[in-house]
């Protein structure tokens, strides 16, 4: 039954991260290297925050292109809102949209393990919505890459 499938059957296991003494220059660079939308940050070995595209273009908005050289961890969104692999989706859609974030790291025991995005909930939703009668054409678009 999908409603029981939990966040480690959906979620991305790469998930890209910085140092928290990274420059945003150096955080940035790697979303576009990568085309991603956000990397996680880092410090003492473990998740701490997490910054994205958004969160850098608001900077640059208030302070100005000089923000760049700035640590990431001066600026990344913490705590981090993170969620257990174990977890059921359903409980990752509601994490997501009480605390209005389109990102949730998966973390187990201080470690990483992976990311569920709004894209992610998406294909899922998809899936329970339509199969085993996927449209062709939806199924071609959930399989190709972001």
């Amino acid at each position: 039954m999908a409603s029981s499938e939990t966040v480690a059957d959906l979620m991305s296991r790469t998930v890209r991260t910085v140092s928290s003494d990274e420059s945003l220059t150096s955080a940035l660079n790697q979303m576009i290297s990568y085309d991603i939308g956000s990397v996680v940050v880092i410090e003492h070995g473990r998740p701490f925050g997490i910054i994205t595209e958004r969160d850098i273009v608001r900077q640059i908005g208030k302070a100005g292109g000089s923000v760049l050289g700035r640590k990431v961890g001066e600026l990344a969104s913490r705590p981090l809102v993170s969620i257990g692999p174990e977890v059921e989706i359903w409980e990752a859609f509601t994490i997501m949209l009480k605390n209005r974030i389109r990102r949730l790291p998966v973390v187990n025991e201080g470690t990483l393990k992976g990311i569920v995005t709004e894209r992610d909930l998406l294909k899922w939703v998809v899936k329970v919505t339509y199969e085993p009668n996927i449209p062709e054409e939806i199924k071609r678009l959930l399989t190709q890459n972001p």
